[in-house]
């Protein structure tokens, strides 16, 4: 047994996945065809190569991220409900 396939399957019974051996061997197969495409991307050498965070030469325009005192009442007003100093969520479990 390769160590691809020692990890691969490591990983599958981490993930506790339970697959039958068809889904397990469709699965390694379908990870070694991945595993072909993305080896040719690996082995190109982008030493000195500056990462890029937009494709396009903009700029971002967003604000700074930092903390700020807020104003209580200002800040109970934006709520849709607030309650004894809590702001009030409608549930998302029944």
């Amino acid at each position: 047994m390769s160590d691809i396939e020692k990890r691969f399957d490591k990983a599958v019974k981490t993930a506790k996945l339970g697959l039958s051996e068809d889904e397990h061997d469709r699965l390694y197969q379908q990870l070694g065809v991945f595993l072909n495409w993305l080896n040719p991307l690996l082995e190109v050498d982008t030493a000195g190569i500056e990462p890029i965070l937009l494709g396009h030469n903009s700029v971002n325009v967003l604000r700074e991220d930092c903390a700020r005192k807020g104003v209580m009442a200002e800040l109970q007003e934006a709520a849709p409900e607030f309650d004894q100093g809590f702001y009030r969520v409608p549930p998302i479990i029944e």
